[in-house]
């Protein structure tokens, strides 16, 4: 069990964004992908998530067939686009119709007042957005967790609910034995505070 990339690569044009991967990550494995803007740290969690093709190769999480790679995995970036009009509300009732949460998780965990829950998204700061985005991504059932940049707009009590949520949904649940989670992150402590191994896009085993 586990995520298995055999060959995994992505080409576009003439340049090589993600060269080919060759390994196997385990359900307990935390894995940090570093790497400075346009390294290819979002392409690759992009091609985790089954957002873009790989150009050659295939994904395996947890033995699941590959073309479930966007029902398999969660996914959160600080590019990733929320519904203005929609209350916080209203997106997890959307998104429960959608995909499961984890057990133990609620509203009352996004860590906003109440009035703020029940306001739409689009009159939201950029802190407020994001400790929705990751909520959202990080309470879903799903044996893969992505996350690309996940302190990004956020203070210091915003990283430190980060940590405390993504501590507290670390493990299998009932309806997934696996859970690996791999972060993009442009060599921020806050975000990869917890990983176990780091390596560049480029495949290389690095020591942050």
């Amino acid at each position: 069990m586990g995520l298995h990339l055999t060959n995994m690569s992505k080409i576009i044009g003439r340049k090589t964004i993600i060269p080919e991967w060759n390994i196997k990550w385990e359900s307990t494995d935390r894995i940090g992908i570093l790497g400075k803007n346009g390294s290819g740290k979002s392409t690759f969690l992009k091609l985790l998530s089954g957002q873009l093709s790989p150009s050659s190769g295939e994904i395996i999480i947890s033995d699941l067939p590959a073309e479930n790679l966007t029902l398999n995995s969660s996914y959160c970036s600080p590019h990733l686009e929320l519904f203005k009009q929609f209350t916080v509300q209203e997106h997890f009732e959307y998104h429960k119709d959608l995909r499961p949460f984890r057990e133990g998780n609620t509203i009352g965990d996004v860590g906003l007042s109440s009035i703020d829950l029940n306001k739409p998204i689009g009159s939201f700061s950029s802190g407020m957005k994001q400790r929705v985005k990751l909520a959202l991504s990080i309470f879903t059932d799903s044996p893969l967790l992505l996350l690309d940049e996940p302190i990004s707009h956020l203070d210091s009590d915003g990283i430190s609910w980060y940590q405390q949520i993504l501590s507290a949904n670390l493990s299998a649940s009932s309806l997934n034995r696996d859970r690996i989670i791999i972060v993009a992150s442009n060599h921020h402590k806050e975000e990869t505070y917890n990983c176990t191994s780091y390596f560049l896009p480029s495949g290389e085993t690095v020591v942050p």
